[in-house]
């Protein structure tokens, strides 16, 4: 599964990444701060993109739009530092995460997110 991370916090990304490039299946294409780089990612196949819920609404509003017009089947994951923050029946994410999860909390959700062969 072929992963995105987006989330504002370099050291917090740099370690997820890490925490899941040890994961079998899992690769971590590409992680950045905003969508801003997203158009150079065009023809890399992305499964699920991890993204922070805390950019606020607009912002958020349009990485979700640039994702989705990219990847038009991609899933997201959304990353929350509290449980509260998310609204998740205004958004079209499928599911969310507190940040603060295990390795093993992680792989559980992204496994959930992978389509049934």
């Amino acid at each position: 599964m072929n992963i995105v991370i987006i989330d504002q916090n370099i050291v917090y990304r740099e370690s997820l990444r890490t925490a899941l490039d040890q994961i079998p299946d899992f690769k971590v294409v590409f992680d950045m701060d905003n969508t801003g780089s997203l158009e150079n990612l065009y023809n890399i196949q992305v499964h699920l993109i991890l993204m922070d819920y805390s950019f606020g609404k607009i912002e958020f509003n349009e990485m979700m739009t640039k994702a989705v017009s990219l990847w038009p089947d991609v899933k997201f994951l959304l990353l929350s530092t509290y449980k509260e923050e998310c609204n998740l029946n205004s958004i079209k994410a499928i599911d969310a995460i507190l940040k603060n999860s295990t390795k093993k909390e992680f792989e559980n959700k992204i496994r959930q997110q992978q389509p049934v062969a």
